[in-house]
């Protein structure tokens, strides 16, 4: 495989990973105390945000690995 095509790899990967990353903000968003969802629902939701939160960690540091392989 030349370089060239790594690069395209790794360019695709990072546009992958920041969409991904857009949508993990999204998700992850405050749950406001004024939703008029019941107590064992808002647990669902808090229980959730927390999973989409390490998921985001998760891209965020695989985005920068991505950005310090492609630069080198």
């Amino acid at each position: 495989m030349e370089i060239k095509d790594i690069k395209q790899k790794i360019t695709d990967e990072i546009s992958k990973t920041e969409e991904v990353i857009k949508e993990y903000k999204e998700l992850s968003k405050p749950i406001e105390p004024d939703c008029a969802i019941g107590r064992v629902s808002r647990m669902d939701a808090i229980n959730n945000k927390s999973v989409v939160e390490a998921s985001l960690r998760q891209a965020e540091s695989k985005l920068r690995n991505l950005q310090r392989v492609f630069l080198n």
